[in-house]
């Protein structure tokens, strides 16, 4: 195991160049380069020399059955990376560059794919919006939570933290259909935010392109376009 371990730091130390500070970067940096070891799978093209493209297969709580892989890179070094972290027939979540799109189609087959803008909320830019029924918790893991419960107990908006890296930390936010349109998601969202800024961490938040209300939600709180979009969804490696 010890052995392992250095090698992933290895690894994770020659990625690194091909991911910036930028916000744009920071979902793939976490998971190549924070996520805990025990969970990830880095394959690197070439194996020696300044790598070209990477993948970085994770096990997260986003799908116990389905991990997700994130990449860099493209063409033809980013094809070879693939090959070798891709099981045959194996389904996987994704996320990636759109410069990508054509490595990863001619490797694998995709399904329930999107663009995503990935929103940044900059310091000092919050508005924030305060709602004595936004209650905040922490998960046992340490990621944040808010949420706005109805009389049956069970959450009609929440907000939290898929991941807290050392930079950044992505925010989601849900709301039950039927309560939508109330401000309830700009309370909770909110709410998280304040808490990842407290850590001196940097809220991110990713959406669909045409998703015009989780947009709304992250532009009226403060959050800006950075200008970078990801392609994501669901792959599975054609079967040998």
């Amino acid at each position: 195991m010890q052995g392992e371990e250095v090698t992933l730091v290895g690894l994770r130390s020659s990625v690194a160049p091909l991911l910036s500070a930028r916000p744009g970067d920071a979902l793939a940096a976490y998971y190549a380069l924070e996520h805990d070891p025990r969970r990830v799978r880095l394959f690197v093209e070439p194996a020696s020399g300044a790598p070209r493209a990477f993948a970085a297969v994770c096990q997260t709580g986003l799908d116990l059955f389905r991990p997700l892989v994130v990449m860099r890179g493209d063409g033809e070094p980013l094809r070879r990376v693939l090959a070798q972290a891709l099981a045959p027939g194996r389904p996987y979540l994704f996320s990636a560059p759109m410069a990508a799109r054509d490595a990863i189609l001619s490797m694998a087959v995709v399904s329930a794919a999107q663009a995503n803008v990935v929103f940044v909320l900059d310091a000092g830019a919050l508005t924030p919006v305060m709602n004595v029924l936004t209650i905040i918790s922490r998960t046992p893991d340490g990621q944040i939570r808010a949420a706005i419960r109805g009389r049956d107990g069970d959450p009609v908006a929440e907000a939290g933290t898929s991941w807290l890296g050392k930079g950044y930390a992505e925010v989601y936010v849900r709301v039950r259909e039927g309560a939508r349109g109330r401000g309830l998601a700009k309370s909770v969202v909110s709410a998280v935010c304040v808490e990842v800024q407290a850590l001196g961490r940097v809220p991110i938040f990713v959406t669909a392109q045409d998703n015009a209300p989780a947009r709304g939600v992250a532009l009226r709180l403060g959050f800006r376009d950075s200008g970078v979009s990801e392609w994501s969804g669901a792959l599975s490696r054609a079967a040998a």
